[in-house]
């Protein structure tokens, strides 16, 4: 966890970084429907997952599975869209 300053200037540089917390802040996803929401690939989701996941901001919520991997937002993560008025 971190101030919630590194985390706001991290999410402002990606350009999936807070679409993606915005649609988990709804629902729980796998990567593939988050690519279709937002019009993107699988791994380009699956990339920004990781980083939005080494920052605490979403988890996964089945890590051993190799296809199907469930994503939520963190209470971290619904902090920070808040901090951002995203949500």
């Amino acid at each position: 966890m971190m101030s919630g300053n590194n985390e706001i200037g991290f999410l402002k540089v990606g350009k999936y970084r807070i679409p993606i917390l915005k649609i988990l802040y709804k629902s729980k996803y796998i990567p593939s429907e988050i690519a279709k929401k937002m019009n993107t690939t699988i791994s380009q989701i699956s990339r920004t997952l990781s980083e939005l996941e080494k920052y605490g901001l979403v988890i996964c919520e089945n890590p051993d599975m190799k296809k199907g991997r469930i994503y939520s937002i963190t209470e971290e993560g619904i902090i920070i869209l808040n901090k951002l008025g995203e949500n």
